[in-house]
């Protein structure tokens, strides 16, 4: 009689557990789904941060408080590592709703750096996340650091490591006021998911520095460019004019040698209007009136007047608009082609040719000089490397053709739409 009283009790014993094992699976889809709401919220926070013009460690540290506000901690530390002495780096401390970079931080491990490895050798893991209760001695961690721990009241610690591939580029460590061994852990696969997160965002941060100062590079390469091909162009002219008017003092010939003066005070106002133009524009562009068949022809016309060649332009084909990206490499480009052979060449005759055709524009500076064996290990400065530079970034084909004794030739092909 007593048997199907039994077979109920344990079918509803039986209903109970499953109904527990169906709320525990709720709890579960609930805590997943707040995590993943939370760690979006982090993400799509962190994106704002990199895309604005805040410091990386503004950024940084927006990572850190997040991390420590959804596990519900006290405080926390961010480290790098440091591979020359195989010690982990202090960079940022949370500590009592403060953020405080090393330098103003007053942990220990600032003047002495603990080491990598995980326990037993340190509290820095390299792969997976570790919890230490401060109550009992730990493993790897001096006393000291210890100390000034449990002094702001945190009685356990979890530090997770940042992986990026086979790399560990960081850890952030979790201080907590639970001394739960077991609580500590379950938080360990939050802590995994947000560390990750930020790891991947901390890369982006990373990536986005260095395209800014490779831009920087980039930027100061072709203001010393500008200044090369601008006020070294000008001053050659200036010091052959004024070394023709020298020779032509030594000759009594008082009226040529005012004529080469006068053209080197042009030659000077000339090289003050542009570096001044420089300055104010960081970038040179053409004037609304001009054109590059303009500026090669007064090119010519400077190179003439200096009295040591015979100088011509001459202009081809359909003339055409150009941007003024490529108008201004090309002058430039001419610019160091006609110092370098003032400078260097010995020529009698120099001639530019500007020649339109149908899908390009070419540009040509030759001289009867004195021609070179073309070794750019032998060449310094901004001069040949400069050109190079300058045809890359219009996209044109640069060639420097000669040999000793028998002159030398700048051709330029820039492909035109």
């Amino acid at each position: 009689m007593l048997q199907p009283d039994i077979s109920r009790q344990e079918q509803l014993w039986r209903l109970q557990q499953e109904n527990k094992s169906l709320f525990a699976e709720i709890d579960q889809w609930r805590l997943a789904a707040e995590l993943a709401r939370d760690q979006s919220a982090m993400l799509i926070k962190s994106l704002d941060i990199l895309t604005s013009d805040s410091p990386l460690d503004t950024f940084l540290g927006h990572v850190l408080k997040t991390t420590v506000d959804q596990l519900e901690a006290v405080g926390g530390t961010l480290w790098f590592p440091d591979q020359a002495s195989g010690t982990a780096r202090l960079h940022l401390e949370y500590v009592q709703g403060h953020m405080v970079n090393a330098r103003n931080s007053s942990h220990p491990a600032v003047l002495f750096p603990p080491p990598i490895g995980g326990v037993p050798l340190s509290t820095f893991p390299d792969r997976r996340a570790e919890t230490y209760l401060l109550c009992y001695e730990v493993a790897g961690m001096p006393d000291e650091n210890r100390a000034y721990i449990m002094s702001l009241g945190v009685k356990s610690l979890l530090t997770v490591p940042m992986v990026l591939g086979q790399e560990t580029v960081g850890w952030i460590c979790i201080r907590s006021t639970r001394v739960d061994h077991n609580t500590m852990k379950s938080q360990i696969r939050v802590a995994e998911a947000l560390a990750g997160q930020a790891t991947l965002a901390m890369q982006m941060a990373r990536l986005s520095e260095t395209a800014r100062q490779s831009a920087v590079l980039e930027e100061r390469n072709r203001i010393a460019r500008d200044i090369h091909d601008t006020l070294a162009q000008g001053f050659t002219g200036v010091v052959v004019n004024l070394e023709a008017s020298s020779r032509a003092l030594k000759k009594d010939d008082q009226a040529l040698a005012a004529v080469h003066i006068e053209h080197a005070r042009e030659l000077a106002q000339h090289g003050l209007a542009e570096a001044r133009q420089s300055v104010q524009a960081l970038r040179p562009h053409p004037p609304d009136d001009a054109s590059i068949q303009t500026e090669l022809r007064a090119l010519a016309a400077l190179l003439q007047e200096t009295g040591a060649v015979q100088a011509t332009f001459e202009c081809t084909g359909e003339a055409r608009t150009i941007s003024p990206e490529i108008w201004t490499e090309m002058i430039r480009i001419a610019q160091e082609s006609t110092t370098n052979v003032l400078k260097h060449a010995q020529a009698e005759q120099v001639q530019i040719t500007l020649a339109y055709e149908k899908d390009s524009l070419s540009l040509s500076v030759s001289d009867d000089g004195l021609g070179f064996e073309l070794k750019p290990d032998a060449h310094d400065g901004f001069g040949l490397i400069g050109m190079q530079e300058r045809a890359k970034r219009i996209g044109a084909r640069l060639q420097i053709q000669g040999r000793p004794g028998q002159g030398t030739r700048i051709l330029l092909s820039v492909p035109l739409d």
